[in-house]
């Protein structure tokens, strides 16, 4: 796996808030998404960069940071690019560990996992996996018609919109705002903010 850094920490963001985690984040992403500009891990993005660990190594890191039974998050950049993603996905099971991944939706991932995060850079009709536990929209203006096209198009337990950071400030009034909108239309999205951001954590 090619990785731009590994470390231990609480999800900040989405259903699985506040769970502890070890963080593992691929290096490099393809994707060329409207955020690309703004993404918050932007030294994750160039496949440049990061260093090569085995699935091996990573497994064994995970259960010293946080022992048997405890969470894996994978993401990135983009992780379902890289070559050894199932047989880490995989591998983290088969030692009792619980697996999130987080994705774009861009690449199919057939190995299977705790709880599937598509976090879309691209419209829902051109996302390979349509089906997850949570879908995870950054908002950065999108309309209510394409926030309707993903909550008809996608089937997931929870739709989440959450704020774009960027140099510091986040656009939160205005994703609150809209999710009044969404749940006024009949859709049920829900408030995501980054907390680890505001918790001072990684």
């Amino acid at each position: 796996m090619h990785i731009s850094e590994l470390f231990y920490s609480v999800q900040g963001e989405g259903h699985l808030t506040g769970r502890p985690m070890y963080f593992i984040r691929a290096q490099g992403c393809a994707v060329k998404c409207p955020i690309r500009a703004v993404c918050d891990q932007p030294e994750s993005l160039a496949f440049r960069g990061g260093t090569e660990t085995s699935v091996v190594t990573l497994v064994t890191e995970a259960l010293a940071a946080c022992g048997p039974r405890g969470w894996v998050c994978l993401t990135g950049g983009e992780p379902a690019e890289q070559p050894d993603c199932e047989a880490l996905i995989a591998a983290c099971r088969q030692r009792g560990l619980f697996v999130q991944v987080q994705t774009s939706g861009m690449r199919r991932i057939s190995a299977p996992v705790d709880w599937l995060t598509v976090s879309p850079k691209a419209p829902c009709d051109e996302l390979l996996i349509t089906t997850a536990h949570e879908l995870k929209i950054i908002y950065t203006g999108q309309s209510v018609a394409e926030l309707s096209a993903y909550y008809s198009g996608f089937r997931a337990f929870n739709y989440y919109l959450q704020p774009c950071w960027q140099d510091g400030e986040t656009n939160q009034a205005e994703t609150l705002d809209m999710v009044y909108r969404l749940n006024r239309a009949g859709m049920g999205y829900e408030f995501s903010a980054q907390w680890h951001k505001f918790l001072g954590v990684r």
